[in-house]
């Protein structure tokens, strides 16, 4: 890290009047390394970023159904989309998985993957923290639920060189971290707050996100609205990487809870930071290492109106799945075909079991619905096995995998030549 690029307040040495600043860390490994203390988030930010992509993000979300308002549908879309959130904040952090493997029933063996745990386990640690954030607004953010996210997230992973849910800690294995430079720390692009500030530096975060003068002035419009928080907030996290491994999936995951605690719907970005990761990463470090957030809350902005064209495009393909598939045979009304249609909507890899119990029929009435949702290329088998046989409805497969802002009328093509093919 060059301390040339670093802002005038973050070459300062660090004192604890001051409480930020550079120093180095106590591990002898590495003594003439500096690390950074950040200062605070902070309550007010300058000008520099673009008010109208601001106003663009903010109109984006203001069009979301509220958290407390959202129907069946939309919860099944924050449902489906949220696990794909899973996929796509892991892959950049290298931990691969796919949609069909998180989306699979559990008694399939093959998806009791490391990787796919951890996946799953993402998912579910924001997930379970929905209807607290749209209760507890800001409050939502303390030491326990984020340390909790974390532990959810790396509690399967065996390569995880820390403790699940402990924050970096003098003296234990990979306490000390930094960005870049591969195994030579000397060539690192950024070096994160060294293990012995790291729990005053997280708690000033989280004083920051739990304020709830500055959220309420933001969300009243005189303030730091929710894009600038999300920017900002993000900023301090990652500056901090308060955790070994794992920090930008917990960072990541901490925006749809701001945007539930505002009352919106959440959006989930990370598909787009997937597809713009040059330019996440520069504005990442210019608010870093600079203190200049324009960067990065342009960044932010972009990514909610980018992220709310593809939710609403994707929401309205798969919303329209249930029609198109009624067009391709002759279905009895209510029978088990037709009332499994909107079932594999919510659930589209699934086994014969699986169909008989959301049914609630025989297994020779699931089983032939099975059979008859082949026949009308709505299903394909996956595994050709003889016992636990996967069927996935490869169409919302293929919607919910797709890189974001790729053509969404290919991919769907592309699915049913899959399905076509025996």
């Amino acid at each position: 890290m060059n301390i040339n690029e670093l802002h005038p307040k973050l070459k300062k040495a660090y004192s604890e009047s001051t409480g930020f600043g550079i120093t180095k860390s106590k591990d002898s490994k590495i003594l003439n390394l500096y690390f950074i203390v950040p200062p605070p988030p902070p309550n007010k930010i300058g000008e520099g970023f673009s008010f109208k992509k601001i106003s663009e993000a903010m109109s984006a979300l203001n069009k979301l159904p509220s958290f407390d308002e959202m129907d069946e549908l939309d919860k099944l879309i924050n449902y489906l989309f949220v696990r794909r959130e899973a996929v796509q904040s892991s892959r950049l952090e290298g931990t691969w998985s796919t949609i069909d493997e998180v989306l699979s029933p559990d008694l399939i063996d093959h998806i009791h993957t490391e990787a796919t745990m951890s996946v799953r386990g993402y998912a579910h640690s924001i997930e379970s923290l929905f209807d607290e954030a749209a209760k507890k607004k800001e409050k939502i953010f303390n030491l326990k639920n984020i340390l909790n996210i974390h532990k959810e997230m790396m509690s399967k992973d065996s390569h995880y060189m820390g403790v699940p849910g402990k924050i970096r800690t003098p003296g234990k294995h990979g306490s000390v971290v930094y960005i870049g430079g591969g195994n030579r720390p000397e060539n690192s692009i950024y070096n994160p707050t060294p293990p012995e500030h790291v729990k005053e530096s997280l708690e000033k975060i989280i004083h920051w996100l739990s304020d709830t003068d500055i959220t309420e002035k933001g969300d009243a419009g005189v303030g730091m609205v929710l894009p600038i928080r999300m920017a900002v907030g993000h900023s301090h996290f990652e500056a901090v990487h308060p955790f070994t491994d794992g920090n930008g999936r917990v960072g990541r995951a901490l925006w749809p809870l701001q945007m539930i605690a505002s009352g919106h719907m959440p959006l989930y970005l990370s598909g787009y930071i997937e597809v713009e990761k040059h330019s996440y990463s520069e504005a990442l470090q210019a608010a870093q290492k600079k203190l200049d957030y324009s960067k990065i809350i342009d960044f932010i902005s972009l990514a909610i109106v980018s992220c709310s064209i593809e939710m609403n495009l994707t929401k309205e393909k798969l919303l329209s799945l249930p029609m198109l598939w009624l067009s391709r045979g002759n279905f009895r009304k209510n029978s088990a075909a037709y009332n499994a249609l909107n079932i594999i909507l919510r659930m589209p890899i699934f086994t014969v079991e699986n169909l008989r119990s959301e049914l609630n029929c025989s297994s020779q009435a699931a089983a032939l619905a099975v059979k008859q949702l082949i026949e009308f290329h709505i299903i394909k088998e996956r595994t050709g096995n003889k016992r636990n046989r996967l069927f996935a409805a490869e169409e919302v497969i293929i919607l919910l995998s797709r890189d974001h802002g790729s053509d969404i009328d290919l991919a769907m093509e592309r699915a049913f030549k899959t399905l076509q093919n025996k």
